[in-house]
């Protein structure tokens, strides 16, 4: 178990740079932009939802063991879920086989913080989404005011 747990605690703590890595070996500009665009934003709003909604972590409301040290703050959404299926769903759309490692490391870091005790599963899937979705409305309207931007041209 010990070997389980260190595992989990570096997947939460530094699982996200595989994500940053996959956006950044696109190599492409536009993607860079969006993720970094969509980070942003996933960031805020997820900070604006954990006041709105002010639910306890589970460790504290005694439904989990805390393995590792306590989170602060509040447990809903998932920051860490909702950046690292921001990067993620970034990488995919500009890539597709970096976005599925990208993917596949976010589902990871979301698991880990369900099993280190300091999110409900509720709280990462909310977070996959939202990050996720931000991520989508961030690359469909980059891609929009491209298309706009070349009929003007013409």
């Amino acid at each position: 178990m010990a070997a389980l747990d260190a595992a989990m605690l570096w997947l939460s703590n530094w699982g996200i740079i595989i994500p940053i890595l996959c956006v950044l070996l696109t190599r492409d500009r536009k993607v860079i932009a969006g993720a970094i665009l969509s980070f942003l934003i996933t960031y805020g709003v997820t900070d604006v939802l954990k006041l709105a909604v002010m639910r306890p972590r589970p460790f504290i409301a005694g439904d989990a063991q805390l393995i590792g040290a306590p989170a602060e703050g509040w447990s809903f959404p998932s920051k860490h879920s909702s950046l690292s299926f921001s990067l993620a769903t970034s990488a995919l759309l500009g890539r597709r086989v970096l976005g599925w490692v990208a993917l596949v490391f976010a589902a990871l870091v979301a698991y880990s913080r369900v099993y280190l005790g300091v999110h409900y599963l509720s709280d990462v899937i909310i977070g996959a989404l939202l990050g996720s979705g931000i991520a989508y409305c961030v690359h469909y309207v980059m891609q929009r005011l491209e298309q706009h931007k070349r009929s003007k041209k013409r």
